[in-house]
């Protein structure tokens, strides 16, 4: 199934060629500039709960980082943007988390890694500078695009795109029977663009999309659009 793209069209701009291709993977696409997007990974957090006495797996953050990998690789991309979040906590970056970051980003030979600064990153901000990023920055103009980590506090520029993630969204699909699945998505709705969390330890609820908002579900092996089916669910549920 070929992935989905949006563009600056999709904005209400006439412009072109700006597309934003959703990815299997819970990440985006830029081919214009070879560029993967990615959101809140919360790298660490596992960790940050095994300090605190929580009994919780270990492994999702290679998991997540090999995840980046793969993408970055079938893309030949040149830079990935973390949208915010990289990291979650200062008790999760543990000695073992960071040098299996360094590591990690040490491999990224050809790639520049850049941080848009989320509100997790704010508090580390001084260990995230000895960690390999190429920049770090609190938003990234690149027209007709904002990246940003919160995409609800940046105004959208006339014809463009703010992107960012921060919400966590997932949606939610009932069937007749009354089985249910709940999955991460990707909204789109007047000029915003909310990517799904990255990270595999995540939390996140089911986010009431605009009512002109378009709604694709993320998938580790593809990205389906499900507004129309969320558009008959409301409309079943009020008649």
């Amino acid at each position: 199934m070929k992935p989905p793209t949006i563009s600056a069209a999709d904005a209400g701009s006439a412009a072109t060629g700006d597309g934003i291709v959703l990815l299997p993977g819970r990440a985006a696409w830029l081919p214009a500039t070879g560029t993967l997007l990615a959101a809140d990974l919360h790298l660490g957090k596992a960790a940050s709960f095994r300090r605190a006495g929580i009994p919780v797996p270990e492994g999702t953050a290679a998991a997540d980082l090999d995840r980046l990998t793969r993408l970055l690789a079938e893309r030949r991309a040149r830079r990935l943007v973390v949208l915010g979040d990289l990291f979650h906590a200062l008790g999760g970056m543990t000695a073992a988390v960071e040098g299996q970051f360094r590591d990690w980003r040490a491999g990224l030979t050809d790639v520049e890694v850049v941080l848009v600064v989320g509100n997790h990153d704010a508090r580390l901000r001084h260990r995230l500078t000895a960690l390999g990023l190429d920049a770090i920055v609190d938003r990234l103009v690149e027209p007709p695009f904002v990246f940003v980590h919160d995409p609800c506090a940046e105004t959208v520029p006339e014809g463009g795109w703010v992107v960012g993630g921060h919400l966590h969204p997932r949606v939610t699909l009932r069937g007749p029977s009354g089985d249910r699945i709940t999955e991460r998505c990707f909204i789109a709705a007047a000029g915003r663009l909310v990517l799904p969390a990255c990270g595999s330890f995540t939390g996140g609820g089911p986010l009431p999309p605009p009512a002109d908002a378009r709604v694709w579900m993320a998938g580790d092996d593809a990205v389906v659009e499900v507004t129309r089916l969320l558009e008959l669910a409301a409309r079943g549920q009020r008649s």
